[in-house]
């Protein structure tokens, strides 16, 4: 039991975003009672330097839940739901949607990564998407986003895989990170099945 994500997907996210989540975490939120799930709610405009001629993108994240569960006695990655939608304007002034379909939240402190699958309003449907969250304790305006398709190979997107929130905040209300412990793994809880490499290479290329 105590080997089984060794070399998988879940012990990346930890070492991706563990300091951040450690460095992070205030008095405040110290003391608040034990949450039973991971939940990022928000909505904010942030700024994509990669893109500075339409720089602006809008994340609105509505997520609840957990990385993995356990059901018939093995581990089962994608134990979330919700949606995030977003917006990426043009510069005329056009507005483009897109939602997606949340099914992995995974939390440490005021940082969490966030995956779905488009429901098909403007990527194709079914691509594998994923966000990363930093609620910065100085507040709304510290926030940062990450989306995968700004700086990661999106043919290759998995649900554990975010990149840093490089993305700052410029308006709005900004993020909620509330996080809560992984569930527990009884003892002899098979892990989970190989994930799939490059899912969406046929939906994306």
């Amino acid at each position: 039991m105590k080997n089984m994500f060794v070399g998988g997907a879940l012990v990346g996210s930890v070492l991706a975003f563990g300091v951040l989540a450690l460095g992070g975490a205030s008095a405040a939120a110290d003391r608040r009672p034990p949450v039973k799930e991971g939940h990022v709610a928000g909505d904010a405009w942030v700024r994509f330097s990669a893109d500075p001629q339409n720089p602006l993108r809008r994340f609105v994240f509505d997520a609840h839940g957990h990385p993995f569960k356990v059901a018939g006695g093995k581990v089962v990655f994608g134990a979330a739901r919700g949606t995030v939608r977003f917006d990426h304007p043009e510069p005329g002034g056009k507005h483009n949607w897109g939602t997606v379909n949340v099914d992995y939240v995974m939390t440490g402190g005021p940082v969490a990564v966030v995956s779905g699958t488009s429901a098909g309003d403007l990527w194709p449907k079914g691509a594998r998407m994923t966000f990363t969250v930093y609620d910065d304790p100085r507040g709304d305006r510290h926030d940062r986003v990450g989306f995968s398709w700004g700086v990661l190979d999106h043919r290759c997107t998995q649900m554990d895989g975010g990149p840093a929130p490089f993305a700052p905040y410029v308006s709005g209300r900004g993020y909620t990170v509330r996080h809560a412990e992984l569930p527990t793994a009884p003892e002899g809880t098979q892990g989970p099945d190989k994930a799939p490499t490059c899912t969406n290479t046929d939906l994306l290329n």
